[in-house]
């Protein structure tokens, strides 16, 4: 990576945290910034960060050391966790990103269990996290570059054929079973298998061993979808778990052998939908992801209007890149943590992320893990609302600046 763009990255990228540090400490540590940037030091418990859109005026935050030139937000003795105001801090955080070049984010030691929802989040938030021991060795502008240099590993050559060299041995592995040979007849190549391969072709079992933290209503769920694109109900799932002798209560633990029939469900789309719906719930790298809900532009009486779809996977499971593209990325209070992978004309968005692995403007690779899923902004559970869109200079969203027009995922798949 060239010097000047890990420069630019690094005033773009500048959130990181500082644990267990006295404020006496950190005159000598903070970098001094140059050529009239500012620096800003936050301590968390401060009920100003929970406040919309409460540092429109960044002149008036007091400095913390003229010299260097940074500021500080203070810590408030009477400070209480406003959960319900959790948003605002994060949307004051991204706010002031875009004020300073540097931030630095006071952590304690020892957690609080009353504000460890707010310090959890703000540590997720962290390029990176430093302690004492870290800045014996090195300055924070050194470590933070080192920690970008290795998020944005260089595309050179010799990295690309390590990458893809398994590319190269499967060829080779392929190469005899690739030269036709003619065998020689014998009966057992000449006699009719129809009915074998009736009979067998039948049967359709699913085997599945459970894991840990799986449960009969997950696995209910994923079967229902992959194999009829329905988003099941509760009595979907309590009349195929009847029908292989199952049920809620049912007493199972991690480890045991399930073997279910395929659920058989109407669905007269299954054949259309079934395409789309292995794409989108293949972007989660869980085996077990279904959809929960699916896109409807126009609000009824029974259904409420959702510009996308929701698929549901387990906290933490890694959200992999549709196609090779760029990273956008952006937060609010009803998306979260939102990172978008965009190409000539078309983009999908992922929201309700618990962290995002790229920052606004990095290459992404197709099959790359872009970002994790969570429970960010209004959600009910862990999950990634997908929001599918074609780019237009006038569209009716944006994310990061880049506008788009919103379509049903389904349908740009089939267009894709």
């Amino acid at each position: 990576m060239k010097k000047a763009t890990l420069d630019t990255i690094l005033d773009r990228a500048c959130f990181f945290g500082l644990r267990g540090f006295e404020r006496s400490d950190l005159a000598q540590i903070l970098p001094e910034m140059q050529d009239h940037k500012k620096g800003l030091l936050i301590e968390p418990l401060n009920n100003a960060l929970f406040e919309q859109n409460a540092f429109g005026n960044v002149n008036a935050i007091p400095n913390f050391n003229e010299k260097n030139g940074w500021q500080i937000i203070s810590s408030d003795p009477h400070f209480e966790c406003p959960e319900e105001k959790i948003v605002n801090c994060y949307a004051n955080i991204s706010a002031l990103k875009r004020k300073f070049a540097r931030i630095a984010v006071l952590l304690p030691q020892d957690k609080n269990a009353s504000t460890d929802k707010v310090l959890t989040g703000i540590e997720k938030s962290c390029l990176a996290i430093f302690s004492k021991n870290d800045l014996q060795k090195a300055n924070i502008d050194d470590l933070l570059s080192l920690k970008i240099a290795q998020i944005n590993i260089p595309k050179t050559p010799l990295f690309l054929a390590a990458k893809y060299a398994w590319i190269f041995i499967l060829l080779l592995c392929a190469l005899p079973f690739l030269i036709a040979s003619q065998p020689d007849e014998q009966v057992s190549n000449l006699r009719n298998i129809a009915s074998e391969v009736q009979k067998y072709s039948e049967k359709g079992d699913i085997v599945h061993v459970l894991k840990e933290g799986e449960s009969l209503t997950q696995i209910a769920r994923f079967a229902i979808g992959k194999y009829n694109s329905l988003v099941s109900t509760e009595a979907m799932i309590k009349q195929y778990l009847k029908e292989n002798e199952l049920s809620l209560d049912s007493k199972l633990k991690a480890g045991d052998t399930l073997r279910l029939k395929l659920p058989n469900f109407n669905n007269p789309r299954h054949k259309t939908m079934q395409g789309a719906w292995n794409f989108f719930t293949g972007l989660l790298n869980d085996s077990l992801a279904y959809i929960t809900e699916l896109y409807n532009s126009q609000q009824t009486a029974t259904m409420r209007r959702h510009d996308g779809i929701d698929v549901a996977g387990r906290r933490g499971t890694r959200i992999l890149a549709p196609f090779s593209g760029v990273a956008w990325t952006m937060e609010d209070e009803r998306g979260g943590l939102m990172i978008a992978i965009a190409r000539e004309k078309d983009l999908l968005v992922f929201m309700h992320c618990e962290q995002r692995f790229y920052l606004n403007g990095q290459a992404v690779m197709e099959g790359d893990p872009v970002a994790s899923v969570g429970s960010s902004g209004h959600t009910t559970g862990p999950h990634v609302h997908v929001a599918a869109g074609r780019i237009a200079k006038n569209g009716e969203r944006s994310i990061s600046g880049l506008r788009y027009n919103v379509l049903n995922p389904f349908e740009w798949y089939k267009e894709m």
